[in-house]
């Protein structure tokens, strides 16, 4: 059989994670993307990575997964130690989910009948802590690994075209 693969650190974190990656990178836009590439919840995009193919009821039916409790699955994201490195924060995995929280936290849709503005201090505070999200964090400036990567999770859910491999 095959080597393991790294890939990654493994965190099993609530909601508030990405939710504070997204808040970071509203407050601190130019830092927290100096390449300007394309971002989701404050992550950024490899320009090898395809763009958003998720309809809005794909979307709100992972929203809605969420608030019940279903596994979400992972997203990873590398994140390298060494300051202006165009591999850092780089999201390999987890864009289309990443994206759709993203939308219903700008109030694009509606989920059980309300947009997130009108979700009570209570329900917030509960999708904060009690809605995990797991991810995984490699750090490398491989661009080779992190494209394999990409690859290997990304051949499974809606389907990709040839064109949009890494």
């Amino acid at each position: 059989m095959p080597e393991r693969l790294n890939l990654g650190k493994h965190y099993a974190s609530p909601m508030a994670t990405p939710m504070q990656q997204f808040r970071a990178w509203r407050e601190r836009p130019n830092e927290i993307n100096p390449h300007g590439l394309r971002t989701v919840m404050g992550y950024c995009l490899p320009t090898w990575q395809r763009g958003l193919v998720w309809t809005v009821e794909q979307k709100v039916a992972f929203i809605e997964s969420a608030w019940r409790g279903l596994s979400l699955g992972t997203y990873t994201y590398n994140q390298v130690g060494r300051i202006g490195s165009p591999y850092d924060n780089l999201l390999i995995d987890g864009q289309q989910r990443l994206h759709a929280i993203q939308c219903y936290l700008d109030d694009d849709f509606q989920v059980f009948g309300y947009h997130w503005s009108e979700c009570t201090v209570v329900d917030r505070r509960l999708w904060n802590t009690s809605i995990h999200f797991q991810s995984y964090v490699t750090d490398t400036e491989d661009e080779a690994y992190l494209r394999s990567y990409y690859n290997l999770t990304n051949f499974g859910g809606t389907v990709h075209k040839e064109s949009e491999r890494a």
